[in-house]
């Protein structure tokens, strides 16, 4: 992170600004009826605080599906102590938060919702201040009920596939790293073109038909890497950005968590 993104992040997590920000976002309007839920992948069960305050601004009786590694998921079931709303599924330590994400996309599982929330517990260790992003993106993307509120009533827009914080939207060549290959390739395997854009951290909003693409690409566990503690160049990188992607090639578009078109869905392949 630069310097001017962690002090940034840090008065974004303050409570004082989030308290400023819970006025702001406050919703007094009719609930919204769609069927939600957060699907997050849990490699440091020591953020499940977090996880549960992620949760509570969610509607009433929106469910939490767990992935996470043995070890972990034995120790968020402790922790859960058999709350209904707790789906654990046990997944291996392979693809970092992307593989089980697509385990899961691909079992049917979410098939039952209209938005999901997908995080993971980042905490980036080669990063100084690596906690913070974790922390400002669970915060953006559901740190209050007025929050999630707005969002799901994006989805109530029939061309909404994705929603997410635009500051962490990445377009410029120098976020391809060493990936644009891969994601060509895989673009090509469902039909588009492989451009670049995507949420650096892969911490949105989604709508499960965006992804029909990329879930009839049929990936499995062993398309990734073993987990070496890679920083780039990996399958579940390459897989990072094609999000966007495989909405726009199932013809739906990317916003920001204010309402602002990040990527559409029509004309995608001019984009710079």
């Amino acid at each position: 992170m630069r310097a001017l993104e962690i002090a940034g992040g840090l008065v974004y997590a303050s409570k004082p600004f989030q308290s400023l920000r819970a006025k702001r976002f406050s919703d007094t309007s009719a609930p919204c009826n769609l069927r939600a839920a957060v699907l997050v992948h849990v490699f440091y069960p020591e953020v499940w605080d977090e996880i549960l305050a992620v949760l509570d601004s969610l509607p009433a009786g929106a469910p939490i599906i767990v992935t996470a590694p043995r070890h972990q998921a034995a120790e968020i079931a402790a922790l859960a102590k058999g709350n209904p709303l707790v789906e654990i599924v046990e997944t291996p330590n392979r693809g970092r938060d992307i593989a089980p994400f697509l385990q899961v996309l691909q079992s049917g599982q979410l098939d039952r919702f209209d938005a999901v929330l997908k995080i993971h517990t980042k905490k980036s260790p080669h990063l100084r201040q690596g906690n913070l992003r974790r922390r400002v993106l669970f915060t953006a993307l559901a740190g209050s009920s007025g929050v999630v509120s707005r969002v799901l009533k994006q989805f109530l827009d029939p061309n909404v596939g994705m929603v997410g914080p635009s500051i962490y939207f990445r377009t410029a060549p120098v976020y391809w790293m060493d990936n644009r290959r891969r994601v060509e390739e895989l673009a090509a395997r469902m039909g588009t073109v492989g451009k670049l854009g995507f949420f650096e951290g892969s911490m949105f909003w989604f709508r499960p038909a965006a992804f029909a693409p990329l879930r009839s690409l049929a990936l499995t566990g062993a398309d990734f890497e073993e987990e070496a503690a890679q920083l780039d160049a990996t399958f579940h990188h390459a897989i990072e950005r094609v999000f966007p992607l495989t909405a726009a090639a199932a013809g739906f578009e990317t916003r920001s968590l204010g309402g602002k078109t990040l990527w559409p869905a029509a004309g995608f392949a001019d984009r710079p």
